[in-house]
């Protein structure tokens, strides 16, 4: 009796289905904001910054404090002097913290350009933009969250030496709506300073500008007389960001008019889109 083996049958094995050609390794921009976030909070630098932009905050607030204790007398006065003294000592501090808000966006933007992570980030993204914009998004947003907390704590240490009191929420206009606006300048100068990083891709160049524009501008100013051959000039120097954003939050600049809360918020955003807008540019113009 004869019988018949059949072969085995050979099967090849199937192949892996891969993406669309579209979506093959794009990380999408959530994916990416992560990423710049674990960038930003295993960086010590990090740490270092916003340590020292809370010592200094929180140490001029108190001398601030004390010096108005001083000199001024404990007397019922209404609740937008007492929010006004109050307010002016929580963010005497800018004039210096605004400087390192500038190199704080601008160093974590240098420094993956000097270590030559850049190219692993434009490898990862190779479309670019998203980059920039994950990384000026999650420096500023930290920069708005991080000034909020410094000045909630400047305001319970500072509170009970003012003789007037602390900040009293009851008069929104003259308390909250202030302090918002300091910490969207100081999250606004973070993305002027990751702007100027992306046009300049130096750290020293980029902070010198970032400086130069928002310190060193308004101080030239008073160099200036008062007359109608220079009049332009102090008419310009109103819409520097510092001024702009002084003006906002504490009722004056550093020189230059005063402002209107229209034109100095536009102002104030202005000069930041504009160096993210350059930013954009270069990257997606030069070789990293």
């Amino acid at each position: 009796m004869n019988t018949q083996t059949a072969a085995p049958q050979q099967t090849s094995p199937q192949k892996p289905k891969l993406a669309p050609p579209e979506t093959r390794g794009k990380l999408s921009f959530a994916r990416l904001i992560r990423s710049e976030w674990i960038k930003f909070t295993t960086l010590r630098s990090t740490w270092w910054s916003l340590a020292l932009v809370a010592v200094i905050s929180i140490g001029l607030s108190l001398i601030q404090a004390a010096a108005i204790a001083s000199f001024t007398d404990e007397a019922e006065v209404p609740v937008e002097i007492t929010n006004g003294n109050a307010v002016v000592v929580i963010l005497f501090s800018t004039v210096l913290t605004q400087l390192l808000a500038i190199i704080f966006g601008t160093i974590n933007v240098t420094g993956e350009y000097s270590t030559g992570m850049i190219r692993s980030t434009l490898t990862a993204a190779p479309d670019r933009l998203r980059s920039l914009f994950a990384k000026v998004l999650v420096l500023s947003t930290s920069m708005f969250v991080f000034s909020i907390i410094v000045f909630a704590v400047a305001g319970l240490v500072t509170g009970p030496i003012l003789p007037t009191g602390g900040v009293d929420f009851s008069h929104l206009d003259s308390s909250l709506w202030p302090l918002l606006a300091a910490a969207l300048y100081m999250a606004l100068m973070t993305a002027l300073g990751s702007g100027l990083g992306y046009i300049i891709r130096n750290g020293p160049g980029a902070m010198a500008i970032g400086i130069g524009i928002v310190f060193v501008a308004p101080v030239l100013v008073m160099f200036f007389p008062q007359s109608e051959t220079f009049q332009w000039v102090h008419d310009f120097s109103a819409y520097l960001p510092s001024n702009a954003g002084q003006a906002l939050f504490m009722g004056s600049g550093m020189t230059g008019t005063t402002l209107e809360m229209v034109p100095g918020l536009i102002a104030m955003i202005a000069w930041p889109l504009a160096a993210v807008i350059g930013g954009c540019a270069v990257l997606k113009s030069r070789d990293a």
